[in-house]
């Protein structure tokens, strides 16, 4: 008898609420991977009402999950984790990105990033109108403090979260008896300021103000990154302090003007903040291999890859997630997959490939991780889905000439999908593309609720 594994991506327009039910040696083990969506939390809380129906229940009829996993602090990942929403969930593991772990001691740059563009983002919406005021409360509300707090106090269930990352032992992420069945984390690094953050964000002037402290951007070593952190961390809080703390000290090689037009930019480019700290979160996601049998499913989040310096990874700047895994796990993703969930909804940045501008341009070094994990030569072997909305708030979501080359290296296409939006981005009809949660529809025409798909496994019996 074949043991089927079921991989369960819902439709919550644009956001991740991914479940999964993997057959152990003796059991199902379920996980979920993120509860998220940038839309109502009716439609969140109507997909979790179904998730309900594929679990299993304890004695006191809580509906039991093996493990949950939130890949990054956003609300399209994270909105439907309230105690509302779970207090009927038994969650027997809880693995959150690093990007939640404020105990970090090489994160601190990054969580002073964020805790500037925070308080700069709530100087603008004091005074900001209309599209700017929508845009600034949206831009306040991805990173809902209340949400991230009870997932770090193990969402009133005693449960210790678990800050996994690449560097996490192999033995603290078993979670299964059968010895073919594993679960790895390939991103992101621990070492968030080093890897992630860079200098990016800090003026020039800046950096000068501190003549005692030098770094080599080139050859940033383990032993600096912690003395690199904190550095981060006494320029974005010198430019920007908490409002208890009072006016900051005036660098002493800093004219007076100069450093207030500094902490005036620092305000005024509270989106160029809120921008860049959402890049460094994407790119902070946990991304997850699941080795079932000889099968390999692969779950991205948002991470981001970046094209700059070929794709080489440089030691503190801000680098791309993909790049960075290419760099450190290279034999982890240089083996073909069968699945995998397509980056951050389908953005242009997310998923590892350049197009080329015409054919005499050579490939991007990028493209090799591609080829590697879903090669041309193996179509019928793969399989993708794109869990997205097409809307006007980020228009080349999803990126219509990636789905396009995902569709020649995948065998779950569609050519029947007609988008009914007027996005330029968007494909001419009968234009093949992987699966999307937003265009599924039943036989009557109506939105379908989830795509599932079934991977199989035949034991040999001797």
């Amino acid at each position: 008898m074949a043991d089927q594994l079921l991989v369960r991506l819902y439709n919550v327009e644009l956001g991740d609420f991914i479940y999964l039910c993997v057959p152990d040696a003796n059991r199902d083990v379920h996980i979920l991977v993120d509860c998220g969506t940038l839309s109502a939390m009716e439609l969140l809380t109507a997909r979790l009402e179904d998730l309900k129906s594929a679990l299993p229940q304890d004695a006191n009829g809580k509906w039991v999950l093996d493990l949950l996993v939130v890949s990054h602090p956003h609300l399209d990942h994270h909105k439907g984790l309230t105690p509302e929403n779970f207090d009927d969930f038994l969650i027997k593991n809880l693995w959150l990105s690093p990007a939640y772990d404020r105990s970090n001691p090489n994160a601190v740059g990054f969580f002073a990033l964020k805790d500037a563009t925070l308080r700069a983002l709530n100087s603008l919406a004091g005074f900001a109108e209309g599209q700017l005021k929508l845009e600034v409360d949206g831009l306040l509300a991805m990173n809902k403090s209340e949400i991230i707090q009870h997932l770090c106090d193990g969402m009133g269930q005693g449960l210790t979260p678990r800050f996994v990352s690449a560097e996490t032992p192999a033995e603290d992420l078993q979670l299964f008896e059968s010895e073919d069945i594993h679960l790895e984390v390939l991103s992101p690094m621990a070492n968030i300021d080093g890897y992630y953050l860079g200098g990016t964000g800090l003026d020039a002037s800046l950096r000068a103000a501190d003549p005692g402290f030098s770094f080599d951007a080139e050859t940033l070593s383990a032993e600096q990154s912690e003395a690199f952190s904190k550095f981060l961390t006494q320029g974005y809080e010198r430019l920007y302090p908490a409002a208890d703390q009072g006016e900051p000290d005036l660098p002493q090689n800093i004219s007076a003007l100069d450093f207030m037009a500094l902490r005036s930019r620092l305000k005024s480019n509270a989106l160029a903040l809120a921008e860049m700290t959402g890049k460094i979160e994407n790119n902070l996601s946990v991304v997850l291999l699941l080795a079932w049998h000889e099968q390999r499913l692969l779950f991205t989040g948002d991470a981001e890859w970046d094209a700059a310096y070929e794709g080489a990874v440089k030691p503190g700047r801000c680098n791309g997630a993909w790049n960075v895994m290419w760099a450190e796990r290279k034999d982890q993703l240089a083996v073909p997959l069968d699945f995998l969930k397509v980056g951050h909804h389908g953005s242009e940045n997310a998923t590892p490939w350049e197009p080329k501008e015409d054919e005499n341009q050579p490939e991007h070094p990028i493209n090799q991780v591609l080829e590697a994990m879903l090669p041309l030569n193996r179509k019928s072997e793969a399989r993708a889905v794109v869990s997205t909305e097409r809307g006007n708030r980020y228009p080349t979501i999803p990126s219509g000439p990636l789905l396009e080359e995902l569709a020649k290296r995948v065998s779950n296409v569609r050519s029947d999908y007609v988008e009914t939006s007027t996005s330029k981005h968007i494909l001419k009809p009968n234009t093949p593309q992987p699966q999307r949660t937003d265009l599924e529809r039943s036989a009557s025409g109506e939105p379908l609720p989830y795509i599932e798909l079934c991977f199989e496994y035949e034991e040999e019996i001797d």
